[in-house]
Parts: structure tokens; sequence; C-alpha cells
């Protein structure tokens, strides 16, 4: 075992990326990949995480068992294979925004018809606010659309009729990145 997920949250506080980051880094494993947000006064966190041989399932369980104790934050770990642990992240090609009045339904709405399609979400932020208009509704999704932005850009003007939102999409340029 070389690599593993790691799923840490608890309640948001200054400090929980640099507690996580000492506690990995006294273990010499190396943080890969990550994603991190705050909702709502919880913070969550995602890792991949790359071991050094020497370092066991059971070294790196105590560690983050330490880490628990000391911050209070909950910790869980999944070794990943090799494979799983060398495929490359998928690329997203596009970014989509929706927003509108809040209702049940919206995030299902959009992301069947881009499972329908085939189309990958490579990562999709929400959010519910209050404004002027009464309650609003707003979505962020990165997809990997490839060769069917056509088709996505039809599918998600009918999904925008049929719910009652507003569809942006933008394809990123990579020079932008």
């Amino acid at each position: 075992m070389s690599s593993v997920l790691l799923s840490i949250s608890g309640h948001d506080r200054p400090g929980i990326v640099r507690d996580v980051a000492e506690a990995l880094q006294h273990l010499n494993a190396n943080i890969e990949d990550s994603s991190m947000t705050a909702l709502r006064g919880r913070f969550t966190m995602m890792l991949i995480v790359h071991l050094s041989e020497n370092i066991s399932l059971g070294e790196l369980k105590a560690a983050l068992a330490a880490l628990e104790q000391r911050t209070r934050l909950t910790v869980q770990s999944q070794p990943i294979s090799d494979e799983e642990a060398s495929t490359p992240s998928q690329e997203p090609d596009h970014v989509i925004t929706v927003h509108g009045a809040d209702k049940v339904g919206i995030v299902y709405a959009v992301t069947n018809a881009l499972a329908t399609l085939g189309i990958s979400v490579v990562d999709v932020s929400t959010q519910s606010r209050n404004s002027e208009r009464g309650h609003v509704y707003m979505m962020v999704l990165e997809v990997a659309a490839g060769d069917q932005s056509n088709a996505m850009k039809s599918a998600l003007d009918d999904v925008a009729k049929k719910i009652g939102v507003d569809v942006d999409i933008h394809e990123l340029d990579d020079a932008v990145l």
C-alpha cells in the first residue's frame, strides 16, 4: 500500500489544513491531490496521499487517531490501488453556471441531463442565498464534455426552460489555466 484516500471533517476553524499537513509531514506522506471546503461552519477535505514504503497502514492509522484526539476532527482512511493512484484526474473543458429561484430538483435535473449524454462532472459547488427577490440557488459545475458540447448546450437549454433557471456554459481556455 502506498496511496491512501483520506476524508477529514470537523467544525471550521483556523489551522485545520496546517494540523493535517503537519501530521502527514511527520509520516513523510506526500499530499498528491486534495479538495477542501467550508460549508456552514463545517470544514471538509479529501486528500490522496502517497506514503513511503516504510510506513505501514497501522502507523498511518495511529497518527490519524492522534490527529483526531488533538483536533476533534473526524478522519477516515481508505487504501487505494496503484492503478487508482496512477489514474490521471479528468480535466474539465467547460464551466456551467446555474442560478434561479431555490427549489428541489435543480441539481438532479442538470446532472441527469449531463449523465444522459455521458458527460462527467469533475467538480460541483452549490449555494443557496437570500436576496431581495427571494431565495436564490446557485450552482457551478466543471465538466468534461469532450465532443458533446453542442448536445450539452441543447440539453441544458431544455432543462433551464423546464425548471425555470438560468444556465450559462463557458468553454475553458487552456491558456487561462
